[in-house]
Formats: C-alpha cells, sequence, structure tokens
C-alpha cells in the first residue's frame, strides 16, 4: 500500500477527532486533500469503494458539525460518485473559512470544546460510578452543548452500554433516531441496545424496519437473527443467516449461527 493511499486514510480518520476538538479548519483541509487525492490516484475498485465509505461517513460528520452551521450557510453533501461536486464545496469551504475566521474561529470552537471534555469527565466518573441519576444529569449537559449532535449522543450511548446502564443509553439513541431517522448505523446500534437490555420485540421491530430501507446488508439480516436465537425462534434465525450468507457467503458467523439454530431445531424435533 503506497504512502499516499496510507496518508489519505488517515487523514480522513481523523476527521472526527479534529471536528470534535474544534479544529474546524483542519479537518476541512484534511477532507479536502484526501477527496482530491481519490479524484486523482488510479485506485483499485476495492481500493475506491472504500475510500467512497470513508468519504461519506467524514462528510456526514462534517456536515452536522454545529459549529459550521453556525457559520456556514451552505449545506455539504456526498453520494458515491460525487467526489468532484465534493471537492468544490469543500473547497468553498475551506476559502470560505480562511478569509472569514481563520484563527478566531479555532479559538472560539477549542474553547466549547475545553468545556465539553470537563463535561465529559463528569459523566464518565458518574457512569463509572453505575449512579444512573446523576449519569442521565451529566448527558444532558454534554448534550446542550451540541444538542442537534447525533454522533455525540451516539457516543454518550456507548459510554452507557460500557457500564451497563441500557435503560440511558435506549434513551439517548431514541432521541438520535429522531433527530437522524435516514441513519442506518444509528438505528442499527438502536437495534442492538434493545436486544442486550432484552427488549427482543421492540429490537426486532427495529430491524425489520431498517431491513425495509436497506434489505441488501448482510450484517442487518444477521443481527435479526441474532434476536431470533435470543427468542429461540430457530427456524427465522436460519432464514435470517440465509439471506445473509446470500448477499455474503464468505460471512462465516452467519454460517456458524445458521449450523446452531439448525442444531437446537433438530434438538427440539427429536425431544
Amino acid at each position: 500500500m503506497s504512502a499516499d493511499v496510507l496518508k489519505a486514510k488517515k487523514q480522513l480518520n481523523d476527521v472526527y477527532g479534529l471536528l470534535k476538538q474544534g479544529k474546524l479548519l483542519s479537518a476541512v483541509r484534511n477532507l479536502l486533500e484526501a477527496t482530491q487525492f481519490v479524484l486523482r490516484a488510479q485506485l483499485l475498485k476495492h481500493e475506491f469503494k472504500a475510500f467512497q465509505e470513508a468519504l461519506d461517513k467524514s462528510a456526514y460528520f462534517l456536515a452536522n458539525d454545529q459549529g459550521l452551521k453556525k457559520i456556514y450557510p451552505l449545506q455539504i453533501n456526498y453520494k458515491p460518485g460525487q467526489e468532484k461536486e465534493l471537492a468544490q464545496s469543500l473547497t468553498d469551504l475551506y476559502a470560505f473559512l480562511q478569509e472569514n475566521f481563520h484563527e478566531e474561529l479555532e479559538e472560539s470552537l477549542q474553547s466549547i470544546e475545553a468545556k465539553r471534555r470537563d463535561l465529559w469527565a463528569k459523566l464518565e466518573q458518574a457512569a463509572a460510578a453505575g449512579n444512573a441519576t446523576e449519569a442521565d444529569r451529566a448527558a444532558r449537559r454534554v448534550v446542550e452543548t451540541a444538542p442537534h449532535d447525533t454522533d455525540l449522543k451516539v457516543s454518550i450511548a456507548d459510554l452507557f452500554l460500557e457500564h451497563g446502564l441500557f435503560d440511558l443509553a435506549i434513551t439517548l439513541l431514541k432521541e438520535a433516531h429522531a433527530q437522524n431517522p435516514d441513519s442506518a448505523h444509528i438505528f442499527n446500534k438502536l437495534a442492538m441496545t434493545l436486544r442486550k437490555a432484552g427488549h427482543l420485540e421492540e429490537a426486532e421491530a427495529c430491524y425489520i424496519h431498517a431491513l425495509e430501507r436497506a434489505p441488501k446488508d448482510e450484517y442487518l439480516h444477521f443481527n435479526l437473527g441474532r434476536v431470533y436465537l435470543d427468542m429461540r425462534q430457530w427456524k427465522r434465525a436460519m432464514e435470517c443467516a440465509d439471506k445473509a450468507l446470500q448477499l455474503n457467503p464468505a460471512f462465516e458467523e452467519a454460517r456458524k449461527m445458521r449450523l446452531f439454530a439448525e442444531k437446537q431445531l433438530a434438538q427440539r424435533a427429536s425431544s
């Protein structure tokens, strides 16, 4: 793998972290340079697809950054195949930021991020102590720094999951989903959390709804199958595994799930 490919991948991976640090100019520059690399490089088909996915993710993070929304009237949009359009939008945005804000903007966003880091530390302490009431209160303070930032809500939910605070995680994920109902990532995370919390019927409904939007996502079929395993509905779990394997024959975990469900179904029939 060439050094240029590695550099572009790192630039895209760093976009989210730079935004959270309040370094908007650096985040935009990273995304712009990586997009320009994709346009000029002669990438293999699988490399190009991987870069498109990374561009989509980074562009989403940028488009939903609250600091940017406050100062820039135009929306940053990207769909695979629109790399030229993305590069032009980012070029215009970068020029706008350099001309109008520069250091003042960076310092302001860094101040906001410093406050959020302090609140986040208190949130981590409350979550680690298992104090649901205080953790919820601390989470609300963090959310107030960026009330429309769904990724922030997902990050807090991940923290709650880490410490077994499932109900708090579910509440935040439902809020994030309500704000961004088109996000398959949020919906999948919500369904996974519902399953872990034992809300199996609600998790099942979430995955079925997600599959209506993305019927060719083998991971959604697999995760729905896991819900059916928990429900001990072996035949349905096998059906989900079969659909996942049809989409991705190399999906080893789906194959294992099918074998397990098939074994359980055979044991039930023989008993």
